[in-house]
């Protein structure tokens, strides 16, 4: 089984994660449109940070400072970064798909990339 991808903001102790998303995998997160965006969006908005990508499976910590320990309590935020590539005509959301009925906390997100969808796409 491939690992399972978190992109990890050590500067500013945040992360991203894709559990709500249909992808995990270095190929699924490189080859999903909305993904890649999140991605790309993220490291624009924040230059010079230290930021990589930490596989679940890997045993090295790939940042100067801190630990795989610290990641439980570093701010997750997928969701304000899917908000703001929303608000930038990037990406639009369709109706979520619960995992399981009788819980509507486990969700996937359906996200697709609409900024080629323009008539005049713009830097």
């Amino acid at each position: 089984m491939p690992a399972r991808y978190t992109l990890v903001n050590v500067t500013r102790k945040e992360r991203i994660l894709f559990a709500r998303l249909p992808v995990s995998s270095k190929r699924e997160i490189a080859g999903h449109p909305a993904a890649a965006a999140l991605v790309a969006w993220y490291l624009m908005e924040h230059p010079g940070d230290a930021v990589a990508f930490v596989g679940d499976d890997s045993a090295d910590w790939p940042f100067a400072s801190g630990s795989f320990a610290d990641l439980d309590a570093y701010a997750e935020v997928t969701d304000a970064v899917v908000d703001a590539l929303i608000a930038n005509g990037i990406l639009a959301e369709g109706e979520r798909t619960l995992l399981f009925e009788d819980e509507p906390d486990l969700y996937l997100r359906s996200l697709r990339n609409i900024w080629m969808d323009a008539d005049e796409p713009s830097a």
